[in-house]
């Protein structure tokens, strides 16, 4: 009875830490929501409380003058083009480093896992005078290519651990069926790996799109910007719209929010997939 009551109470703590820490994430979100619908006064006077009238301008003032909806067009862009061509290459240069025996596999592998500790900063002054005599500043291309670049060592990491753990019988069984490489790649291994791909896409999209310092150093068109650039455009030299930036940082949010809720699943899943063998 002592035991039973012992774990009742361990499992109500355990709950209450768990709200309170859901609570704590989940508050910012909320306030960020709630003040999307004040006024900058009443953001001053009355920042914890509720509006006194739920405003719907603020958003029409991003989404019109802000250009809130050209730039996240523009996000959409680079996020989907630099996540779709990384995931591609990442899936087959994982499958090539697990399942094919060469002598520079673990190497190769080695070299992009050493990628993950070059910070982005060191790349800034190389990437642009690079760009700068190719002529590919302020284009999507000088944005989208840095964040594949980015986004490899990570995915590969990844994709390795949960490749490395699938069965070779599978490959062996397809080859007898008369599979050649790129068939076993793209109708075994890929829907196998869709746990771990889904997790290196889902991560790679939201910091792309919330990636604030390669668009705004590669990208000198206002056209072109991408959202996290386009929040700037609300402070001004001598006064902030509060209100409308935070309701475009709503808008701003929503597509991650939006992926996160939908795959997380499969985030979980690609995770620790790979860390039993067997």
């Amino acid at each position: 009875m002592k035991t039973s009551l012992k774990d009742r109470l361990l499992l109500v703590i355990k709950y209450v830490i768990l709200a309170a820490f859901t609570l704590l994430c989940l508050y910012p979100i909320f306030w960020l929501i709630l003040s999307s619908f004040k006024t900058n006064e009443e953001l001053y006077t009355n920042p914890w409380g509720l509006p006194a009238v739920f405003r719907i301008a603020n958003y029409a003032q991003a989404i019109v003058q802000g250009h809130i909806l050209r730039y996240f067009g523009n996000s959409v862009i680079i996020a989907l083009s630099a996540v779709v061509i990384s995931v591609i290459l990442s899936s087959m240069v994982s499958y090539a480093i697990t399942r094919m025996d060469w002598k520079l596999s673990k190497l190769t592998l080695n070299i992009f896992i050493i990628g993950m500790m070059i910070p982005v900063y060191a790349m800034i002054i190389p990437l642009f005078s690079m760009f700068n005599k190719m002529g590919l500043l302020n284009s999507y291309l000088s944005v989208i290519i840095p964040q594949i670049a980015i986004s490899f060592p990570m995915s590969i990491f990844i994709m390795t651990g949960f490749m490395g753990s699938i069965p070779r019988e599978l490959e062996e069984a397809a080859v007898m069926d008369g599979c050649n490489i790129y068939q076993i790649f793209w109708r075994i291994i890929t829907p196998i790996s869709k746990s771990s791909i889904v997790t290196v896409g889902v991560v790679s999209f939201i910091n792309v799109w919330n990636d604030l310092l390669l668009p705004q150093i590669f990208l000198t068109d206002s056209s072109k910007m991408t959202l996290p650039v386009g929040l700037t455009e609300f402070q001004g030299q001598y006064s902030t719209d509060y209100v409308t930036m935070i309701a475009a940082v709503i808008i701003t949010i929503i597509p991650s929010v939006v992926v996160y809720i939908l795959l997380h699943r499969n985030i979980m899943e690609g995770m620790v997939a790979g860390a039993v063998k067997g």
